[in-house]
């Protein structure tokens, strides 16, 4: 089982979290853990980076719904970029590639929420 690392990085009002491994139910409270302060900021503006992700369950993709939902409830920002093709295949096959706003890179991502690339 590959671990999922997590980083997050900050730039301008917009975090990006990097997800690299295995995103699954042993490791989604983990990633539910970092996202929670992020999203209950103020004007929450959050991009996750799938492009590293080798695995999605069920549980991560709980995890990242209900961060859309909260962020979408505190009028913020959320999107997703450049899902690997398997985790992009999740998402195809569940419905949820049309919920998330998905990025092709870190640019467009950046551009689309006011920061310049």
């Amino acid at each position: 089982m590959a671990e999922l690392h997590i980083d997050v990085h900050n730039e301008s009002a917009v975090a990006t979290v990097l997800l690299r491994g295995e995103l699954d139910a042993y490791s989604a409270p983990r990633l539910r853990q970092v996202l929670d302060p992020l999203i209950k900021a103020t004007d929450p503006a959050i991009l996750v980076d799938l492009t590293a992700l080798e695995y999605l369950d069920s549980a991560g993709l709980g995890v990242l719904v209900a961060a859309l939902k909260q962020v979408t409830d505190r009028d913020g920002q959320f999107g997703v970029i450049s899902p690997s093709p398997i985790v992009a295949r999740v998402l195809q096959v569940t419905g949820l590639f049309k919920l998330f706003t998905i990025f092709s890179d870190p640019a467009e991502a950046q551009a689309s929420f006011g920061l310049a690339a």
